[in-house]
């Protein structure tokens, strides 16, 4: 036996099984193999010459024909069910394969480690020894590692410096069990067949495997008749832009000039609208929608597990605005509201709703998109008619998706061209909503120091130092208005103590760390010239003491808050 398993690139883990996702184009099922080769080769360098094969490796690639083929309901599954696809993967993999070359029989690689193990007297076996004896080649690391993280029961432990593979004594049967289904259910067949092989992953297999009901094989409804039918073009009509970012400093109003505009749109119909934060691990599973196990009962009343696809606020809100299009004498508004957008990889978690951004002159997409299987499926069971007849979709004009963003956090991503050209940008200045918080006087300093100050004229005197030419700041870390909140100014008046913690931890914690964490000295000039130590609990000191002395400012605080009003 002499051939090598996998081709020498990568492990075969969870992060590489998403990068492989990540480099698909949008547009593939239309796309004939050669031309959807060259766009990966842009966007994953290398592609053609090595990690295609890797892809192919995975099952994620039919190349038995011209037409690109990829299983679109990975793209569904959230980290945990592509761990649990893995592990299908490894368990269910067999070599010598299409991608794969080598003269000798394909074996199905677990299921000989397997049993091998099953008939060692200990149940355990040298790996070298047993990839020597079936295999022979090369990547014998990158087979033990997937071994290793996904082929349990099968373990592996170090013994002497070796690579020891062993299953447990209350994992034997369940390893039997495995062994006598993939045998007998999902035999080799043709070991050089390309579409056999790529079919060997597909979403009705997996579900077989762990026994779980094929979510995507729905009863088919009743067909949708034309009077019936979804319009995206309602013919609604709205002064307020369909795609909008909303963006300024830190505290400008982002979010509450957002609510107020989300207000006005819907008037009464308050319910019609969805809110949704990114975050760095947010997902295209989360936005738009995945499957996920959930047990119930059969029609015998067994237990059992499911697969149900699970929407994200993408396409919840996309479904209300859908069935009511069908009403033409009540068309309404609907609304996703996204929060700190450019906190996570946004045009990942848009995936390929990114091409529906561009609207007409109607304020439909200007392209459709070919859904998925599953995404048909759900349209089809929320809106009635046959999963075909969402085969393609398009944002109707009654949909808007409205976002904040705010580009001095820390840990964002940046947006590139052409996903921000499908949006219309509202720039909110540092002090545009400044007359709200004129009225409102905070309490500076402890015990005996205790001072009072409006909070405006503190905010835009330590602004007035973050632009001088000793700082040089931009103007989207400034604080703005509502860097503190209007919920915590309206009571800081209630509970003074909690108040100046509070006050340590967002402003001076915000200029120490993510402003001015190279030259502190320049902004907490006041506690530099008392050659303070630049560290954040003596600088609180000095403002529990000198209150906006920290800052080297003077006269702006009064000892009572009466003197202020």
């Amino acid at each position: 036996m002499s051939f090598s398993p996998f081709a020498r690139f990568r492990n075969f883990t969870l992060n590489n099984l998403k990068a492989l996702l990540e480099v698909y184009p949008d547009a593939a099922k239309s796309m004939e193999w050669s031309e959807a080769a060259d766009e990966i080769e842009v966007r994953s360098p290398g592609y053609k010459k090595t990690s295609y094969q890797q892809a192919c490796q995975f099952g994620l690639e039919d190349r038995g024909g011209n037409r690109f083929r990829i299983h679109d309901y990975l793209f569904t599954f959230d980290d945990e069910n592509l761990t649990r696809y893995i592990r299908f993967w490894i368990k269910t993999y067999f070599a010598p394969n299409p991608y794969v070359k080598g003269n000798d029989d394909a074996i199905l690689i677990f299921c000989e480690i397997v049993r091998e193990i099953l008939a060692s007297p200990d149940h355990e076996i040298k790996y070298n020894d047993f990839f020597n004896r079936w295999i022979g080649g090369k990547s014998e690391d990158i087979l033990l590692n997937a071994i290793k993280n996904y082929a349990e029961p099968v373990m592996v432990k170090s013994v002497s410096g070796e690579a020891v593979l062993y299953i447990t004594e209350s994992d034997l049967e369940e390893a039997e069990r495995q062994l006598n289904y993939i045998e007998t259910s999902m035999p080799i067949g043709n070991p050089r067949d390309r579409k056999e092989f790529f079919e060997r992953f597909s979403y009705d297999n997996f579900c077989r495997f762990y026994g779980i009901e094929n979510q995507i094989t729905l009863p088919q409804t009743e067909t949708v008749v034309s009077d019936n039918a979804v319009q995206f073009h309602t013919g609604y009509q709205s002064a307020f832009a369909r795609n909008k970012i909303v963006f300024g400093a830190p505290g400008t109003g982002k979010s509450y000039t957002l609510n107020q505009s989300k207000d006005e749109l819907l008037g009464a119909d308050s319910s019609n609208y969805e809110r949704v934060t990114f975050h760095p691990n947010y997902s295209y599973a989360h936005f738009v929608g995945t499957y996920k196990p959930v047990s119930d009962k059969d029609a015998e009343g067994n237990d059992r597990i499911r697969y149900q696809y699970v929407a994200g606020p993408f396409m919840r809100i996309y479904v209300k605005a859908l069935e009511n299009s069908k009403d033409k004498e009540h068309i309404k508004p609907f609304l996703l509201l996204i929060e700190e957008i450019n906190r996570a990889n946004a045009a990942a978690v848009f995936g390929e709703i990114f091409q529906l951004l561009d609207r007409n002159g109607d304020n439909v997409s200007e392209y459709s998109i070919h859904t998925t299987e599953d995404m048909r499926t759900y349209l089809a069971d929320k809106l009635h008619g046959a999963p075909d007849d969402y085969a393609e979709i398009r944002i109707p004009d009654n949909m808007f998706i409205w976002a904040t963003m705010n580009s001095a956090d820390q840990g964002v991503y940046m947006m590139d061209t052409a996903f921000k050209r499908r949006w219309e940008f509202e720039y909110i200045g540092i002090d545009d909503e400044a007359q709200g918080v004129q009225q409102y006087i905070i309490p500076v300093g402890t015990g005996d120091n205790r001072r009072y100050v409006k909070w405006n004229d503190l905010r835009v005197q330590i602004n007035h130092i973050l632009l001088s030419d000793d700082c040089k700041v931009n103007e989207d870390k400034l604080l703005g208005p509502f860097f503190i909140a209007k919920s915590m100014l309206d009571h800081a008046l209630e509970d003074e103590d909690r108040f100046v913690k509070a006050f340590e931890s967002k402003v001076i914690m915000y200029l120490f760390e993510d402003v001015m964490k190279l030259r502190p000295h320049n902004i907490f000039r006041g506690h530099a010239k008392k050659n303070g130590k630049m560290i954040f609990s003596e600088i609180c000191k000095t403002f529990e003491q000198e209150c906006e002395g920290v800052f080297g400012l003077e006269g702006l605080s009064q000892e009572t808050r009466e003197a202020l009003e």
